[in-house]
């Protein structure tokens, strides 16, 4: 497994996490690393619709440009967001969510 895998899965278990714990709306604020993170996430997996779509352009622009982004998540994409990160970690082998289990 990788330095990148790992990032990539602890990113997106802490928004799974942030999704099931925060009250709707709030505000998610991350630098150009965790953009491309999201990017490389959102590219990964193979879930396609209009959600997708314009966070894959979302993305793709920031990651171009080396910035950051700020992202509401609210009642209207909190379970497209949900769904996109399941299905990142339900797809990574058994040995990075043993990993993750030892890192938190």
């Amino acid at each position: 497994m990788t330095e990148i895998q790992l990032t990539k899965s602890q990113f997106a278990q802490l928004q799974i996490d942030n999704l099931t714990s925060k009250d709707m709306p709030y505000f998610e604020n991350w630098d150009a690393h965790e953009v491309g993170l999201f990017n490389a996430i959102v590219n990964a997996v193979d879930y396609d619709n209009e959600f997708t779509f314009n966070m894959r352009g979302w993305s793709r622009q920031r990651v171009v440009n080396g910035t950051g982004g700020m992202i509401e998540v609210n009642e209207m994409n909190g379970d497209e967001l949900y769904h996109l990160f399941s299905c990142y970690l339900s797809r990574l082998p058994k040995a990075v969510f043993e990993s993750l289990k030892e890192v938190s």
